[in-house]
């Protein structure tokens, strides 16, 4: 009869057991060293080893013939362990055996001498399950139970265990496995079963599992009944993902703002039967990309995903500021609990793409425009309730005097600090004015207060902006890098002059060997 893949490479020792060192580690030394706990507490995600090692466990404090902390595996006992025939070892499933009675049916149980083994070994999964009257009644036996019982408890929710059950523990803590060590052991699978497997779809199984090798094999093994070559794009059609380049199409029409784009997008999508709920928590996944991108030192490290496929995520977070990605994830997490809520999903992502489609205008508007807006309207009340008396004289308009602001560059200087995000700011100008982006190559900027100070030695960029639409459009691409609305300057060193000069650095030469500066043209002679 064929066994599911979880199930036939299921450890049986613990070197096998893969991306869990803090446990198995502690437990061969414990063995080793014949320091047993009486009652031990397994916790962590789904999939990560907690049933394995406890049935590990079991077999080495019980094998007849132990190796260096682990079970040999071929002794009656182990066999035995393995094949479900010795009765010492008792695994209990918590979620239908939660009542006081059961725990008293093993009390009773656990005074019994072992029959075959050196230890009754009880192993209860899901213990948080147990009710509060049958974790009462396990405490006293918990606390000291005959020197022939070890309890092992296993749980994904260790924080509904009470206090005095967890105390009485020896707690291990399990990771999520990393998606490396994953897609290592599925191609070892695969190997195995002689099919062939592409390492990236190695690794969107290994991201889709999320932490959980058994999780990994379940689709592995769902995969493997498609083909002998599992691909990438096997995998999403396996598991029902949208193919990635969809996600990036769609990504591109919300930087465009363009709405039919994304719906045409999201019902191509939904005729070939894919979950809207699922399309959300994707969309919400290359988006977490782009924020890991754009905060985290070494992204790469985070985020599972194809080279060519982190490149081109790379390039899309160049055109997003980090509190509109926050704003798109926020609105596509939303959307994803109202499908589950029961409405219709189709339409729901359709409203969904609209949404985003329009979000940067909703939710990033400028102040500064809106301040202008609101001056406009008052102006037009004002009018309707007193409107002009019109002439025939004609009157010629004198424009009133415009009081420019001084500024103290000398405190802007003071006050600066370099503005590290200036190159993107650059590269962001090139995508739309490749002139007025390439002006900018090699300077430097400045923040101080509401000022951006630009440092170029090419004069060319600021001839360039002396245009009121060459400025607006570094003010918006300032904006869209910051999500902040500043002036621009110029910045200039003391005496206009900056330090790099050699006629500066030629006069402080001569200053500094006692040469008055005004003869040291006699004296070069």
């Amino acid at each position: 009869m064929y066994r599911v893949l979880y199930r036939k490479y299921r450890p049986r020792f613990f070197a096998d057991v893969i991306g869990q060192p803090q446990v198995t580690d502690t437990l061969k030394n414990e063995i080793r060293a014949d320091r047993l706990a009486h009652a031990y507490l397994f916790t962590g995600s789904r999939g990560t080893g907690k049933t394995t090692c406890s049935k590990i466990l079991s077999k080495a404090v019980n094998c007849l013939n132990p190796q260096n902390g682990d079970p040999c595996g071929e002794c009656a006992v182990c066999r035995g362990i393995d094949d479900g025939t010795v009765t010492d070892v008792v695994e209990i499933d918590a979620a239908s055996n939660n009542g006081v009675d059961d725990i008293r049916v093993l009390r009773e149980e656990a005074n019994f001498t072992p029959a075959e083994a050196k230890y009754r070994v009880y192993i209860i999964d899901e213990v948080h399950m147990l009710s509060i009257s049958a974790f009462n009644a396990l405490l006293k036996t918990l606390e000291e139970p005959p020197a022939h019982v070890i309890f092992i408890l296993a749980t994904t929710e260790v924080h509904k265990l009470p206090a005095t059950i967890t105390s009485r523990c020896q707690r291990f803590d399990f990771h999520r496995i990393s998606p490396e060590d994953i897609a290592k052991r599925l191609e070892y699978v695969c190997q195995q079963e002689n099919v062939s497997v592409e390492h990236d779809a190695a690794l969107l199984i290994a991201g889709i599992a999320d932490g959980a090798m058994r999780d990994a094999l379940s689709l592995l093994d769902q995969c493997m009944g498609q083909a002998d070559v599992i691909t990438e794009d096997s995998v999403r059609k396996t598991a029902g993902l949208a193919d990635k380049t969809h996600l990036f199409e769609i990504t591109d029409a919300i930087l465009s703002k363009d709405a039919a784009k994304a719906v045409e997008i999201a019902d191509e999508l939904h005729k070939q039967s894919k979950d809207m709920a699922r399309l959300c928590e994707e969309l919400v996944g290359h988006f977490r990309a782009v924020m890991l991108i754009k905060t985290v030192r070494n992204p790469r490290e985070s985020i599972v995903m194809s080279e060519s496929d982190f490149i081109r995520t790379e390039k899309q977070a160049q055109s997003l500021n980090l509190p509109l990605v926050i704003k798109i994830m926020d609105t596509l997490q939303s959307a994803k609990e109202r499908m589950l809520q029961g409405v219709n999903r189709r339409i729901e992502m359709e409203m969904t793409m609209v949404k985003l489609c329009g979000i940067r205008a909703e939710g990033f508007s400028d102040p500064g425009l809106e301040k202008r807006l609101s001056s406009l309207e008052k102006l037009v009340a004002g009018m309707k309730a007193n409107p002009p008396v019109v002439s025939n004289t004609p009157v010629k308009a004198v424009p009133p005097p415009i009081k420019k602001p001084s500024i103290d560059m000398a405190e802007l200087r003071k006050n600066a600090v370099k503005f590290d995000g200036w190159q993107n700011v650059v590269e962001h100008l090139r995508q739309y004015s490749r002139s007025l982006g390439t002006s900018f190559e090699g300077s430097t900027a400045y923040i101080s207060g509401k000022y951006v100070l630009v440092d170029s030695k090419n004069d060319m960029c600021f001839e360039l902006l002396r245009k009121p639409e060459h400025r607006t459009e570094v003010r918006d691409a300032i904006q869209h890098i910051t999500g902040k609305i500043y002036s621009l300057g110029k910045y200039s060193y003391p005496d206009e002059q900056k330090p790099d000069d050699p006629l500066m650095q030629l006069v402080s030469d001569f200053k500094a060997a006692g040469i008055p500066v005004e003869n040291k043209e006699k004296n070069s002679n």
